[in-house]
């Protein structure tokens, strides 16, 4: 099996790799934790209860969601090297993430609120557009059509645009510089590799439907791009 981007194949549970991922989701959030209030609290710098309150929740429910999503949406095959390539990286994100953040002093600001409602805003994003449209692929009329309806129709990859705002807020309130290089890039892969490749898949599969959906939609962020 080549190593391309997939976004539809033969039907699988892939149990193994989902399992393997969410594992690792598990034991990188952990790990952080364990490294700040146990293995070295003594010589950690003395974080803000709040802020670690706030970045342990949003751990637990990036965690929650990617375990959703694997379970209940993602119905094609899953391979090992795309578990092992796309799952270790976001585990090592949150990995980092969580190890500054947790140790930063500062108590919980304006920038933080700013950050925690982003969060809030893309895990919403994500998971209604992804909910949304299982719904209405598990229908028999619906089947082999393309789902353009909800949040859908104001973005192609509204579910990406969840990802970044997410990630966005979630970097703003670990009050580490460099976590904004991760929306950034993320935000880069979309639009140069991930969503072309998806929207060729999309427009081999569907042809004049695609073709009119995204001529009146944006590809990635509703209203500008």
């Amino acid at each position: 099996m080549t190593k391309t981007l997939q976004f539809h194949g033969e039907k699988s549970p892939s149990t193994g790799p989902k399992l393997a991922i969410t594992s690792w989701y598990v034991l990188c959030v952990a790990g952080a934790a364990w490294l700040t209030f146990f293995a070295a609290a003594e010589l950690s710098p003395q974080g803000s209860p709040g802020r670690q309150v706030a970045l342990l929740g949003c751990a637990v429910i990036y965690v929650s969601r990617a375990a959703h999503t694997l379970f209940v949406f993602v119905k094609r095959e899953l391979p090992w090297w795309e578990a092992a390539w796309g799952g270790g990286i976001i585990g090592a994100v949150l990995f980092f993430f969580l190890l500054g953040g947790l140790r930063a002093p500062q108590p919980i600001g304006p920038a933080d609120v700013a950050g925690m409602i982003l969060y809030a805003a893309g895990s919403w994003t994500g998971t209604a557009s992804e909910h949304a449209r299982h719904r209405w692929k598990a229908r028999p009329e619906n089947q082999a059509r393309l789902y353009t309806e909800g949040l859908f129709s104001y973005s192609r990859h509204v579910n990406y645009f969840g990802d970044l705002l997410l990630f966005a807020g979630f970097a703003v309130l670990t009050r580490q510089a460099w976590t904004g290089i991760v929306p950034l890039a993320m935000g880069l892969n979309f639009a140069f590799v991930i969503i072309p490749a998806h929207d060729a898949y999309l427009a081999a599969r569907y042809g004049s439907e695609f073709d009119h959906y995204a001529r009146r939609t944006k590809r990635l962020i509703p209203f500008l791009y």
